[in-house]
């Protein structure tokens, strides 16, 4: 009798964690998939920020915008398809962040993105050179039924110079 008490009380410890669900990927800024380019646009001007350009890549539009509140998000870019949200893509970065601390931020990201999505499943890790630049590509992706998430780090250093962003891509299904 006692062995069928400590199972149970076990169970119940450890099955809240066991069981518990996955937070669901919601769409950044409150939009939902298939909101329309009107909407997102007049959207993103009532928060102060800016549509910086309007183009079509790969068959889709896209709206690019800057001037977030949050000075590490440099840019958004909308994917519509048919006039449907349908892809967001929020490019982050800080001037001050060498490879190690953007390394550590992203590291930290993914595992809180573990803990709130599940387990994520790698998906790109190259490095290498070309013309002189050595680039660095790590990604990572979660997959819910209605939206997943891709986390990027992309490093770009030539010389003296580099570029590095940490890269958000959520897309509808």
């Amino acid at each position: 009798m006692m062995t069928v008490r400590v199972s149970a009380l076990l169970f119940l410890l450890l099955s809240p964690a066991v069981l518990r669900a996955a937070d669901e990927i919601k769409v950044p800024f409150n939009f939902r998939w298939g909101d329309s380019a009107t909407l997102v646009e007049e959207t993103v001007v009532k928060t102060q920020a800016s549509v910086v350009d309007r183009r079509t890549a790969n068959g889709r539009k896209v709206l690019v915008v800057e001037g977030h509140p949050d000075p590490r998000l440099k840019r958004s870019l909308f994917y519509f398809d048919n006039d449907a949200l349908g892809e967001i893509e929020l490019q982050y970065g800080d001037p001050t962040w060498d490879i190690s601390r953007l390394n550590g931020v992203f590291e930290q990201t993914r595992r809180n993105l573990d803990k709130k999505y599940g387990t994520s499943r790698n998906i790109a890790r190259q490095r290498g050179s070309e013309e002189g630049i050595f680039q660095t590509v790590v990604g990572y992706q979660w997959t819910q039924p209605y939206t997943s998430l891709r986390l990027f780090l992309y490093s770009a250093d030539q010389g003296p110079q580099s570029y590095r962003v940490l890269s958000y891509h959520y897309r509808g299904f």
